[in-house]
Order: C-alpha cells, then sequence, then structure tokens
C-alpha cells in the first residue's frame, strides 16, 4: 500500500466516523453547528460523507471525489468560524490530506518497478 492509499483510506475512515455521527451523535463534543442547521439538511450532509467514504476508496472517483471535498470542508471551516465557532480542526485536518491526494506530490506517488 503506498501513501497515497493511506491517506485515501485515512480520509475514508474519517468522512465514515463523520457521516455516521450525522445520524447517531456518538462524538463528544457534538458540533456547534448541530443545532443551528436543519435535521433534513444535517442528515443529507452525512449522506453525503457516507457517499464520500466508499467514493475516495475507488482510483476512478478519488481525486474528483477530493477535489469536492476540498471545497466542501473550506466552506464549513469558512461557515464555523463567521458563526463564530471554533471546532474547526477536524474539518482543516481532512482538507490538507484531500489537497495532498489532488496534488499528488512525488513523495506519495506510486512508484513503477520497471522490468528492464
Amino acid at each position: 500500500m503506498n501513501l497515497s492509499n493511506s491517506i485515501a483510506v485515512i480520509c475514508s475512515l474519517l468522512f465514515l466516523t463523520i457521516g455516521l455521527d450525522k445520524f447517531f451523535n456518538f462524538m463528544e463534543p457534538p458540533c456547534s453547528l448541530m443545532d443551528a442547521i436543519s435535521p433534513m439538511v444535517w442528515k443529507g450532509l452525512g449522506t453525503l460523507q457516507l457517499i464520500g467514504a466508499i467514493c475516495i476508496l475507488l482510483p476512478k472517483f478519488r481525486r474528483s471525489t477530493a477535489i469536492f471535498f476540498t471545497g466542501f470542508m473550506l466552506f464549513f471551516t469558512c461557515y464555523h468560524i463567521l458563526s463564530s465557532t471554533y471546532d474547526i480542526g477536524g474539518s482543516v485536518f481532512i482538507a490538507i490530506l484531500l489537497l495532498l491526494l489532488i496534488w499528488n506530490p512525488p513523495f506519495i506517488r506510486t512508484r513503477k518497478i520497471s522490468n528492464t
């Protein structure tokens, strides 16, 4: 498993945890925006995150999923800051991991072994 796949698995697990929390409220402390967002939208965000958890594991969809969710995480980070809540550590961390998947710098690329 290369570093890119490891980052994708970490992002997938984080999306899975955050998405399931939207339905079962098991994380402490709860998200400070939970009361400010309607329950229907809240569960929609959870569903979107669960779909992202699956799509980021599929190499065909990894880059487009990472691009979408980078914007998603940055939007909600800004929304938290504008709402004067500062529980943004998780979204900033995930956004950084997703940016690494989009950028795909040489230190995380798969090394191809030539048969010559």
